[in-house]
Formats: C-alpha cells, structure tokens, sequence
C-alpha cells in the first residue's frame, strides 16, 4: 500500500510537471499597460516645478515626442530647457512651435526672453512684433520696447514704452525710460514727469536724480519757489527731508530759506548725495550752472573754483566759459576775460567768436557806470577782433567823439563808409565827418565843415 501512494503521487507530480513544459494554460495575465503621454507630461512638469530641470526635460522630450501635435508639451520642455542652462535647444524647439503655430504668443514671448538675454535686439523684434495682432499685452510690449530702445530707435521704443506703462502703470524702469527718450527729444516737461513717477514707485538712483535735475534746469526751474523752514542743525547746500537748504535767514538761528523737491538743486544735491562722492565733476558742474543761471553768482563763481581742479580735459572749455559768465554776473570784468581767454586757446573755433560780444558787454556797463575812457578803452578791443564790422566803428567814433577826440572819431566814422559806402546813415556820417573833420570829405560842401 505504502508503494501504491507513492507511485501515485509521483505521477500526479509528473503531470503538473509535465503541463509546466507542455501547452500554455487557456488564460494568462494582461502585460502592464504604458503611462500616457499626459501622464508623463504631468510628471514632467512637477519636476520642471520642484526644480528637477535635467529629470523634467527627459520626460517633457518623452511626452513631446509621443504626442507631436501638444505644442503645451514643447512650450515646457523650451521652459526646462531653458531653466537647465540650454538655451540653444530652448531656442530650436520654440522656433519650431512658432514655425507650426504663428500665433503662439506664449512661445513667442519665451523666444524673445531668450533673445533678450543674448542682447539680440533685432532677434527680439523679429519674433514679438508680428503676435501684436494676437494679443495685446504687457510683457510682449515691454520686450518690445526695451529691445528697439537699444537699437536706438527711440521713437519706436517711445510708442512701445507708452503703451506697456498703459497696460502696466506699476513698474518704474519703464518710466524711466520714457523719462530718457523725453529727455533726448527736449521734451523736458514730460522727461520730469516720468522721471518723477519713476521717484513714486520707488526708483532710486544718483543717475535718475541727474537727469531729473537736468530735466527742471532746461526748464529753468533752478531753485523753485523759495520758502522758509526751521532746521536744527541744518547747515546750506545739503537735503533735509524733502528741501534743499539754500541759505542761512540772516538773524534767525536754525531758519533757512530753502527750494522744494520740485527743482534742479534738490535734485543735483540727492545725485551728490547718492553717488556718496562731492568729487563727481559733472555733479558739481551742474550744480554750479543751477546757481549760476539762477543769477546766484557769488556761490556761482566759489563753486566752479572749487571745481577747476578736477574738471577733465575734454570738459575744461566749456567750463571756462561758464566760470567766466559767473565772474562777469559778480562784477569782475578782468576775470571774466581772462576766463573767456582760457575757454578760446581750448577751443578757438567755438569761443572766439564770442570774443567781441564780451567787450561790448563790459564796454557797455562801463558806460553805464560813466567811465568813459574805459567804455573807449573795451570798445577799441572790440574793434581790434573785428575790424571789418562798420557798426563798431560806428560806436567807437560815436564814444571818441563824446570825449572830444574829434580827430579819432572823424576816422572811425570815415572806416564806417569805407565799409559800407551805403550805410543807412551815410548822410548822417558825412554830415558829422564835415563838422569835425579838418579835410574836406568827397561829395560834401567845404563849407558846412567846423572852423
């Protein structure tokens, strides 16, 4: 018995055996199915989002590649690739959603950043103008703007500008911007505003305060309004919360007459300020015109002093002759020539000219004064620069003969014709060259001459 059961079971265990190596049961278990392609996309996106860029492009290029018709996949996979450093294969893949789908504004706009970080302008233009007729929003006229604003085409990048700050009134650089290209087209009353709007939101900076004060001093809004305020401790030329202190109130301990925010002092004084150096040049310089132009002259004339040391070379003619308006608005006329004559042996071409017009000035306020000799004296200078203007001659003997130098007059009154045979008051020359003349002048009658 024992035999017989264990034949038995042997054969039962042979038959399994033997069913193992023989035909396939009539029903098997179905193979794991593959994920979709929105699932791996899914995926890849949560990894683009947690920062796993090199593990989000591979499965973003799956999905991609699974489904060719989802541009949403290849707008992500340009993103990682972009996030990871690869910008060129962001750039093919973006231009390759744009070349199936113009109308891509999302595409386009991630092209475009690329572009914008290679600084290439033209690039940017190319691909965002033409989503303009798709939509109208306010990266793609931000893109915009800056790119033709560094390819200098300033009216352009002004329409652009305009329309992003529309769309977007909160953001100060584009304020700023349209404050620059105002301030290149002279346009200085909207170059303030937006440089002021660009202050509200929160811009700082030495630059943005220069231009600002350069904005109000062609608008000749030197010092404003001047007011009174008490500052403890306060001392001229420096800012106390939203003043410029002008000037000490004479009897008053810790009174000062002081400009508003609204004026070019406040502003080159915040650029001082900032820029935490009184040494800047160009700072100081405008600084110096403000006061100047202001008709402030003595503080004028101590500060381009200060300044002359330091004021680079291209700069120092220009300089000269602002120096030598102070000098002339405080009275000092020797100076003021002499300062000119700095300007003209730095730049002949520009600052002779104004030579002749700078005795006449000094000639002209010493007659005021009644020093004659030295009105004759300036306008002798004048006629040594110029002597082949009749008009100058004319004055001169005119001057000659107030201080009885008859003979001198009757000359330059005789040049005056030589000059300008027509002159419009030919007869009156004549008439005055025979009274005081001691010859006989041609075309007139001995007898109307002076004894």
């Amino acid at each position: 018995m024992p035999r017989f059961r264990t034949i038995v079971v042997l054969g039962a265990l042979a038959g399994v055996a033997g069913t193992a190596r023989g035909a396939e049961p009539a029903t098997r278990p179905a193979a794991a199915t593959q994920p979709s392609a929105e699932a791996v996309f899914q995926e890849g996106r949560d990894a683009l989002y947690r920062g796993e860029y090199e593990r989000a492009v591979g499965l973003l290029r799956k999905a991609s590649e699974a489904d060719l018709g989802k541009t949403s996949y290849r707008v992500h996979l340009a993103r990682a690739l972009q996030y990871a450093g690869r910008a060129g294969e962001a750039e093919k893949v973006l231009a390759g959603v744009l070349k199936s789908n113009p109308d891509h504004v999302e595409a386009g706009q991630l092209l475009g950043e690329i572009y914008f970080k290679q600084e290439n302008w033209k690039a940017v233009v190319g691909v965002l103008e033409p989503l303009l007729k798709y939509r109208h929003d306010y990266p793609t006229y931000h893109l915009l703007a800056e790119a033709k604003y560094s390819l200098n085409d300033l009216e352009a990048a002004k329409r652009y500008y305009q329309e992003a700050v529309r769309l977007n009134a909160q953001n100060p650089a584009d304020h700023y911007q349209l404050g620059n290209i105002h301030l290149a087209g002279n346009a200085f009353a909207l170059a303030a505003e937006a440089y002021q709007t660009a202050l509200r939101l929160g811009l700082r900076s030495p630059v943005l305060h220069y231009k600002l004060a350069s904005a109000y001093f062609n608008l000749r809004n030197y010092f404003g309004p001047i007011t009174v305020a008490e500052v403890k401790s306060g001392k001229a030329g420096m800012i106390h919360e939203e003043y410029y202190l002008v000037e000490a109130v004479p009897g008053k301990p810790s009174t000062f007459r002081v400009a508003a925010s609204s004026s070019a002092i406040y502003h080159v004084a915040k650029a001082i300020e900032g820029a935490g150096s009184t040494d800047r040049p160009d700072l100081q310089l405008l600084r110096a015109n403000i006061y100047l132009n202001a008709g402030r002259y003595e503080q004028a004339h101590a500060l381009f002093k200060q300044l002359e040391p330091s004021v680079p070379a291209a700069d120092r003619a220009l300089f000269y002759y602002y120096y030598a308006q102070a000098a002339f608005g405080k009275s000092a006329y020797e100076d003021y020539l002499r300062l000119l004559g700095e300007a003209i042996k730095l730049d002949k071409e520009t600052y002779k000219p104004t030579l002749v017009d700078a005795y006449l000035r000094v000639a002209e306020l010493y007659n005021s004064a009644g020093d004659l000799d030295a009105y004759i004296a300036y306008l002798t200078k004048a006629v040594g620069e110029s002597p082949q203007t009749a008009s100058l001659h004319l004055r001169l003997g005119h001057a000659l003969q107030e201080a009885g130098k008859y003979p001198a007059a009757v000359i330059q009154w005789r040049m005056v014709l030589d000059l300008e045979p027509d002159h419009p008051q030919r007869l009156e020359i004549l008439n005055l060259i025979g009274k005081y003349g001691r010859t006989p002048v041609p075309g007139t009658n001995p007898a109307t001459r002076a004894g």
